[in-house]
């Protein structure tokens, strides 16, 4: 059995709902950038060598960036210009992009032209998958279609091959999930067309093809059969079953992605003397919840509430901290923070133990706000009154990431586990056949990270990656005139994306992973929950139409397009 088919992607600007920018103050002690980034260390780095500084005499801060899904990373051209400008007017300068520069030169998720063949017993085991793609990032490379093909289904013969094209059009970058995105479009839908040629529910299929031995593939197999319940899958009739010129439909597709930490990071717990305590990471937030985190996991270690600690992040005066990239900052700092904040608390333990009569250190426990011995909890007395009693003046702790307890598959500053990342979505969608409109009504995502430590913020993440899915498959596109390779809808009006009317019903449910490889066994969401969506709404398309569509987005005119071929 040979499953062959040609899929076509467009090209997904970014769209942050702040534009990329930075203030560059340079004075006669240092310089410092104040920038809304992914990462303050490359923008520290990158200006250090272009202007020949020493890293020390640079200070980067990002209190808060309003958005990075890949493209807000180092110092950027405007970046240099206005460094170069604030050292010659002796005053800041402040350069952000308007919407329309935006659009056309900080980043987009690049196109693709896929040619796939697939191979398969009458089992549905496959014996040879086929990719070729090309793909244009215009003036920049890594316009590839991931690594899903080679890392989600184990099949004997392989060949892939990914090609570049260069256009004079705005430079490519990373985008939520570089090039899985686009791989997983083409991959779900081709298993979804080999389960319907062998006459097997897709979710059969996969259960017989999902077999690679990774806590992933486990999380997955757990995910579809719970995925599937809530969301209704037995009601799934044959395709084109409504008689109306509204055609409903439901489908599901597979997501994975690779767990990655940064080794490097280090957090640093401090605790004052009168009870306070404070952890620092140069580390940024993009709007995940970076600092709830944090003060999560160190209060557990003192008994306090979340708020109680100070959280001081996104400055390189801190310890280093990891990018906002490749689902890795929860894995990577929260599991130095725990160990940071029980160093620091143990420490504070023994010097206040002979405030309790010198009870063994290890005897100290706190509790709601608390210090006390244990087996004498009735004594326990406030933190903040036994820290002020006992004038240790600070207590100071880091604590570095290291690998994970057995090790990873790509040592340095970036490792990669031997684990990953997964996730399966549901879809519901009504097309109408003589408009071409698609509406995607409901979605369940089924989804692991390990063990969540916020599950409200791992939720919200979720349903992100879901609507930044959903308007890929349906809106955005980029428009480029042919002739003068300028872009068309440099704007938030004519380049379309998903509203409040077009949000799905969308649910979320959380697959705890505890695989023991950290002191939180943290993992990321980011990019797993923007994979599959897609395909899944694609897979859905055919469901409802008995077509199969294969370019995207599923804007009325390739609809209808595809409906009359």
């Amino acid at each position: 059995m040979i499953v062959e088919a040609e899929y076509r992607t467009q090209v997904q600007t970014h769209v942050p709902m702040e534009t990329h920018g930075i203030v560059a103050d340079w004075q006669d002690d240092g310089l410092t950038i104040y920038a809304s980034t992914q990462h303050t260390h490359s923008v520290r780095d990158e200006a250090a060598e272009y202007f020949d500084l020493p890293k020390s005499k640079i200070r980067v801060i990002s209190d808060f960036t309003g958005g990075g899904f890949g493209a807000k990373y180092g110092i950027n051209n405007f970046g240099l210009l206005a460094i170069h400008l604030s050292q010659k007017a002796g005053a800041p300068v402040r350069m952000m992009l308007d919407r329309r520069e935006e659009h056309v030169s900080a980043g987009n998720r690049p196109n693709s032209l896929q040619r796939v063949r697939i191979g398969a017993k009458q089992d549905g085991t496959l014996t040879a998958i086929d990719v070729i793609s090309w793909g244009s990032g215009g003036i920049a490379g890594g316009a590839g279609i991931g690594f899903c093909y080679n890392a989600l289904y184990p099949c004997p013969n392989m060949r892939t091959e990914q090609y570049d094209v260069f256009t004079n059009a705005g430079p490519c970058a990373a985008f939520r999930a570089p090039g899985q995105v686009q791989g997983i479009f083409s991959l779900e839908q081709a298993m979804d067309e080999l389960a319907d040629r062998l006459q097997l529910d897709p979710l059969i299929l996969r259960d017989r093809i999902d077999t690679k031995p990774t806590d992933d593939m486990l999380a997955r197999a757990h995910e579809r059969k719970v995925a599937a319940e809530r969301f209704g899958w037995s009601r799934r009739r044959p395709p084109n079953a409504d008689a109306g010129p509204i055609k409903r439909g439901i489908g599901m597709a597979q997501a994975q992605w690779v767990y990655v930490v940064s080794p490097p990071t280090t957090v640093e717990v401090r605790v004052a003397d009168d009870g306070s305590v404070s952890v620092y990471n140069s580390t940024q937030d993009v709007g995940t919840g970076t600092r709830t985190v944090l003060a999560q996991v160190v209060a557990e270690e003192f008994g306090l509430n979340a708020e109680d600690i100070g959280v001081f992040i996104g400055d390189t005066r801190f310890p280093w901290g990891p990018p906002s990239g490749g689902s890795r900052v929860t894995a990577s700092v929260t599991a130095p923070a725990r160990n940071a904040a029980y160093a620091a608390a143990r420490d504070l333990a023994a010097r206040l133990a002979p405030l309790f009569d010198d009870a063994d250190p290890d005897d100290i426990f706190f509790a709601d706000g608390k210090v006390g011995v244990r087996g004498k909890e009735g004594a326990a007395r406030p933190l903040k009154d036994a820290a002020k009693e006992a004038k240790f003046g600070e207590i100071s702790k880091l604590a570095k990431r290291h690998d994970d307890y057995e090790g990873f598959a790509v040592p340095g500053e970036l490792s990669i586990s031997r684990h990953g990342l997964g996730g399966v979505h549901f879809a519901e969608v009504a097309v109408d056949v003589e408009t071409g409109v698609v509406k995607v009504e409901r979605i369940v995502a089924a989804s692991d990270c390990g063990r969540p430590i916020n599950p409200k913020l791992v939720e919200s993440q979720v349903i992100g990656g879901i609507i930044q899915g959903v308007s890929y498959a349906i809106y955005e596109d980029r428009i480029m005139d042919a002739a003068s390779g300028h872009q068309l809808n440099a704007n938030v009006d004519q380049y379309k994306m998903v509203g409040s009317r077009e949000t799905p019903a969308i649910e979320v449910l959380l697959m705890e992973q505890i695989g023991a490889q950290s002191s939180t066994d943290a993992r990321g969401i980011a990019e797993a929950s923007n994979v599959a969506t897609s395909a899944a709404i694609a897979n859905a398309f055919y469901n409802a139409t008995g077509k199969r569509i294969r370019t995207l987005p599923m804007n009325p005119a390739n609809v209808l397009a595809t409906l009359s071929a």
